[in-house]
């Protein structure tokens, strides 16, 4: 696990600009299957009970038979007493114990874990306090200090050292801090293989840092300390390729005309990087940024780059509602927050109460729901506000959709607390999009389920009609009538997807089914090897599938033949799907990391 906290809220904390690159670097080098062969965990920015939990998982969850690695590269708190604890955002420097992460907490931690081994490499001003025992005006002893078979603690320098960042000339392209730089260093070149046995160990690590930070100038001293009955193999040497050379043997070859090769796109390879704690929706792609919706937190990262930008706190659970290269959510109090995506800072927006997850856009118009009954239209780039309709006693099930000219809204009635069993689960409500005037409403047949699709060709209500029924009954969204009804065979398993020919849903039953968008016959239907986990997703002539059986599968659209699969096993999102271009599907993994995939499915 790789924690980097390189913005601050406090004024005290200058803002650091290599843990970020720090956690990235290391993450190539230890997560290469040549190299390190880690599963990498990347946590950037996040706030302290984010933090806490993952370390908990990280060596709870471990066995007997793991290594476990804790990297920190952050700024070091000191309170009076010389105890250390790692600052986050949040951090007040003058109250660390509520507000920081301790380091005492996470030797506890450690002393719960089963695995076998556990290093410990602390990157961060006064690291050297992280080894307990190192109290006074001169250095512990760090073995006698440190408790814990197989444990080692690396630290960057002594318990009154600071530790230096990289050369920031060029703020474009921050460098790593001096001490991981020559972790990474030595990891990928492999010199710090100093025995030459194709493993580089923890020991060897160690030293080899030392000696370049010796030979480089910097004043910093790293410490190690621990018990440890045998060195700790973390890494092992990659081998370099050889280049092709012709050998001379005295005759010239003839001179070969190579031919002109056709004209190919080339692809990056697939790539992986951390970003949640744990499952996590499915990824949004928004204004060439691509976010991850954790609880509490949004994860904001480049594709193209796999920066990750500053972590977004939210004060609620709902999703967010994204446009214009800003997130729009309800902050404290339920006012309405619009937060810029690349650097969180806030950007202007009218004061009005909004409800939790229930925010949607169209086009550059946010249609925000208040907890007065009040629906709300708003111009993004104006931050005005174009109308407010009263929707009376009604509230809002799902986030608004426009379509037809038509703004359109699960509305339900409420029903006393102990009258569940006569509920309507909801009915359909189209006020105009120009005015917010009512138009039309829809009363379904049974308890309508919130995985309904909204398209130009119909809405896509799934509505129980029986105790162990449900149907797919499609709305005109002109004017509410039903166009068509659809029995499925059993329950589906999320929202059905909608291309501009068919539906196409998948079931408890591993049934994948397609009909046809205007009539609602049955086209073709398939067979996944799991129970789907999101939204099936079209790419072109491709639907994409991701199932219990850890397997991303593509089918011919129009016929449902399966074309290719891939295993990966996705984090379950009834009614989101991953995020796709024409070349790339952008997912989030069972562990929360972002991974991309080229739709070929290489």
């Amino acid at each position: 696990m790789l924690i980097g906290t390189g913005t601050y809220d406090h004024p005290e904390f200058p803002t650091l600009l290599s843990p970020d690159v720090d956690c990235t670097r290391l993450n190539e080098v230890l997560s290469d299957p040549e190299i390190g062969q880690f599963e990498v965990q990347q946590l950037v920015d996040a706030d302290r009970s984010v933090l806490e939990r993952a370390i908990g998982e990280l060596f709870l969850t471990a066995e007997h038979r793991d290594v476990c690695l804790l990297y920190f590269s952050c700024h070091g708190v000191v309170n009076r007493n010389d105890k250390l604890y790692f600052a986050v955002r949040n951090t007040d420097p003058d109250r660390p114990a509520y507000s920081a992460i301790s380091a005492s907490l996470v030797h506890e931690v450690m002393d719960e874990c089963l695995a076998r081994s556990i290093v410990a490499v602390v990157d961060c001003c006064y690291s050297g306090l992280f080894i307990p025992g190192a109290k006074g005006r001169v250095s512990a002893g760090f073995e006698e200090a440190l408790a814990g078979r197989g444990r080692v603690i690396i630290t960057a320098g002594t318990r009154v050292q600071r530790a230096w960042e990289g050369d920031h000339s060029d703020a474009s392209a921050p460098a790593l801090s001096r001490f991981t730089q020559t972790i990474v260093d030595g990891l990928r070149s492999g010199d710090a293989d100093f025995n030459g046995d194709g493993l580089i160990t923890v020991q060897e690590l160690f030293r080899y840092a030392s000696e370049r930070l010796h030979q480089d100038g910097i004043a910093q001293t790293p410490r190690m300390g621990g018990e440890i009955q045998y060195d700790i193999a973390l890494a092992k040497v990659k081998k370099k390729r050889r280049q092709r050379s012709s050998r001379t043997t005295g005759k010239k070859e003839p001179a070969r005309r190579a031919a002109s090769p056709r004209p190919r796109r080339q692809l990056a390879a697939p790539w992986r990087v951390s970003a949640a704690s744990g499952p996590a929706r499915q990824p949004v792609l928004s204004d060439d940024t691509l976010i991850v919706h954790e609880k509490y937190s949004l994860h904001v990262l480049d594709p193209e780059s796999r920066r990750r930008y500053p972590l977004i706190q939210t004060n609620y659970g709902g999703s967010p509602a994204f446009h214009g290269g800003a997130a729009h959510f309800p902050g404290p109090g339920r006012w309405l927050r619009s937060v810029d995506l690349r650097t969180g800072r806030p950007r202007r927006a009218p004061r009005l109460q909004v409800c939790d997850g229930l925010l949607g856009v169209c086009a550059d118009i946010l249609y925000a729901p208040g907890p007065d009954g009040c629906l709300h239209s708003i111009d993004l780039p104006s931050g005005e506000i174009r109308w407010s309709q009263s929707l009376g006693k009604q509230a809002i099930g799902c986030a608004p959709q426009a379509t037809a000219g038509n703004v359109i809204i699960m509305a339900e009635e409420p029903q006393p607390s102990n009258d569940t069993a006569n509920r309507s689960g909801g009915h359909v409500v189209a006020v105009l999009e120009a005015t917010g005037h009512p138009n039309w409403s829809y009363q379904p047949e049974g308890q309508l389920s919130r995985d309904w699709v909204v398209a130009d060709s119909g809405i896509y209500t799934i509505q129980r009609v029986e105790p162990s029924q449900q149907r797919i009954v499609a709305v005109d969204p002109t004017n509410g009538e039903p166009l068509w009804r659809f029995d499925v065979a059993a329950d589906l398993a999320a929202a059905p997807a909608v291309t501009s020919e068919l539906v196409i849903y998948g079931d408890v039953d591993n049934r994948l089914v397609a009909l046809d968008a205007k009539s609602g016959a049955q086209l073709w239907e398939g067979k996944t090897k799991g129970r789907v986990l999101t939204r099936p997703f079209a790419v072109g002539d491709t639907l994409f599938t991701a199932d219990r059986a850890a397997m991303v599968t593509a089918w011919k659209l129009s016929v449902g033949r399966k074309l290719r699969s891939c295993e990966v096993l996705l984090s379950p999102d009834q009614q989101g799907s991953p995020a796709v271009t024409n070349d790339w599907m952008y997912i989030t993994d069972s562990h929360g990391d972002i991974r991309a995939l080229p739709t070929s499915l290489r």
